[in-house]
């Protein structure tokens, strides 16, 4: 690994920290704004280990530019609805389709899938639904990305779609025993209820 490849794996570690701070915010202005500022070094990051040597890291600079360029037009999007439109979401379709095609490496065939898993997440983050968002990150986009990440070995990206992966899981975990002890008390209240109860 060469200077340059290890400055982008150290950059690449700032932007998996702020990433993850970010869900912290609860105003999603505030998250977006701290997930715009970890996209754009993230996109820093890919283009160093492309410089660095791994041509296959250029894809992930290009999505990565395409996932920044959806965050900013959410963001926007609070303040001018008309953004959140068919046409935006086409549009930054067909930006991340074209420089997939663009930044194609041959050698690495492994470097389509920041496309696919970008897609379903625009879908996703277009219909504005929580659960949505989950499901297309938990079962596509972060999958993608970390088969992705392992090829070009991006440390930081590793670590950060395994913290996705782990903690929409963890999410959905508790959501499931939540309504399971819901359920179990409700049961509970209709059997005391039930016939023969003064």
């Amino acid at each position: 690994m060469n200077t340059i490849s290890i400055i982008g794996q150290v950059v690449g570690f700032a932007a998996a920290a702020i990433l993850i701070l970010s869900f912290q915010f609860k105003e999603n202005k505030t998250l977006f704004t701290a997930q715009v500022i970890a996209t754009s070094l993230f996109t820093a990051h890919y283009m160093l280990l492309g410089i660095g040597g791994d041509q296959s890291a250029f894809s992930g600079m290009a999505q990565n530019f395409g996932g920044l360029l959806l965050r900013v037009v959410l963001l926007l999007s609070e303040k001018w609805e008309k953004l959140r439109s068919p046409v935006a979401l086409s549009l930054i379709c067909a930006y991340s389709a074209v420089t997939s095609v663009l930044t194609y490496n041959a050698e690495n065939p492994l470097c389509i899938l920041p496309m696919i898993g970008n897609l379903i997440l625009a879908g996703a983050m277009f219909t504005n639904k929580p659960n949505a968002i989950r499901l297309g990150q938990l079962s596509v986009t972060s999958p993608c990305w970390l088969i992705y990440n392992i090829s070009v070995f991006s440390i930081s990206g590793i670590l950060t779609e395994s913290f996705n992966i782990v903690s929409i899981g963890i999410y959905y975990i508790r959501q499931y025993l939540k309504k399971k002890k819901e359920k179990e008390i409700s049961d509970e209240k209709s059997e005391d209820n039930g016939p023969g109860q003064l």
